[in-house]
């Protein structure tokens, strides 16, 4: 990359963080400075095999070119990044533009530390020990035990998911898209035990805790039976927008303590088809989410619901999606009962094998959780 190329970035980071400050989220001119900068970003990192970024006193580095002078640009820069209290950044490759978009308007905001943010791409803090660009390094990433795949991934999907139930819009489907990204390269780098993830967003609303909750399982499921990297996404991403036909289920039915009565089920048992239905009306990239929004409550037995008179086998990811759907429900605090412990759960799934679940999909889940 050329010397121009970095000022570019460096550039665009100002830009980007003063539009994400000045205009709405939705606002074109923020989206376009958004784009440009995950490309220039993207290019970087990828050629470089990481972005390094370095801010001092009065000067920027970048990839050990210094940017040094009274350019308004670079002020400004500094100024926002000593206010954050950051002095260096690594952008690792394949950063997602909806990580990289999250970033811009943590660095906009007026508040917040840099140790209440965590990250799968970017890696940020102080240069210890730095008195000049010569001594910049990005010293050690942090703690691989900290939990850091669903990190601000419940607000974000919140806002995806009601974005798709009742606005529509593609652009849900994007931002859920780079949350299983997120997740799929999580667990490849850091081997965490699936139910520790799981137990970490159980403080946040159900509905989107437990479509996260299932998407991880999903993600782990798909990739343990060796589904190409392409399937296991489409997989995880049906997973998380499972449950989207629940935006037209009354909240007091969703919110019930006791047990729902006849009516009030019947009501429940129509979000399968519902959400297929506005699926179906949002282009997703595949046909996969509308399929197993419909079938992750007809059984392997084909019981369950909706009734279907077809014979033909259900698809593979809503098998799994199925055994995900109900380990979580049961593994979650919900009104109506505390959450069962772990092997009270397998043993009251494993009288299901072979009638409401795929019995060799349920063999492997067990073992992925032993």
């Amino acid at each position: 990359m050329t010397r121009d190329t970095f000022f570019q970035v460096v550039s665009d980071l100002t830009l980007a963080i003063q539009g994400a400050s000045a205009y709405p989220e939705n606002h074109p001119r923020v989206q376009e400075l958004l784009v440009r900068l995950h490309h220039r970003v993207q290019s970087g990192a990828s050629l470089l095999h990481g972005l390094n970024i370095g801010f001092f006193h009065d000067h920027i580095v970048v990839d050990e070119v210094p940017f040094v002078g009274p350019n308004p640009t670079l002020t400004r820069l500094i100024e926002r990044m000593r206010g954050k209290g950051i002095e260096k950044i690594l952008i690792s490759e394949g950063i997602t533009y909806g990580e990289l978009k999250r970033f811009v308007y943590f660095l906009a905001e007026g508040s917040g530390s840099p140790s209440e943010q965590l990250w799968e791409s970017i890696v940020y803090g102080r240069i210890e020990g730095a008195e000049s660009a010569g001594d910049a390094s990005l010293g050690s990433a942090p703690d691989s035990t900290t939990p850091i795949i669903l990190a601000g991934a419940t607000e974000v999907l919140k806002n995806a998911l009601v974005s798709i139930g009742t606005e529509r819009k593609r652009s849900g489907v994007e931002e859920g898209r780079d949350i299983v990204s997120a997740i799929m390269k999580g667990l490849r780098q850091e081997g965490m035990l699936i139910d520790r993830l799981i137990q970490l967003q159980g403080h946040d609303d159900y509905t989107v805790t437990h479509s996260l909750n299932v998407c991880v399982l999903v993600v782990a499921q798909a990739s343990r039976i060796g589904l190409p990297e392409n399937r296991v996404r489409e997989a995880g991403l049906a997973a998380m927008l499972h449950d989207i036909g629940k935006e037209t289920t009354p909240s007091d039915i969703l919110t019930k303590r006791g047990r729902l009565e006849s009516g009030e089920f019947d009501l429940m048992k129509g979000h399968p088809v519902a959400g297929a239905k506005l699926l179906r009306k949002i282009n997703c990239g595949t046909e996969l989410p509308m399929i197993v929004a419909f079938e992750h409550h007809i059984k392997y037995d084909r019981s369950g619901y909706p009734k279907v008179r077809t014979r033909e086998p259900l698809h593979v990811a809503s098998h799994m999606t199925q055994i995900a759907d109900v380990y979580d429900a049961m593994r979650s605090n919900r009104p109506y009962r505390p959450s069962m412990e772990l092997e009270r759960t397998l043993s009251i799934m494993k009288e299901g094998r072979g009638t409401e679940f795929e019995p060799r999909l349920f063999d492997g889940f067990v073992e992925m959780l032993s």
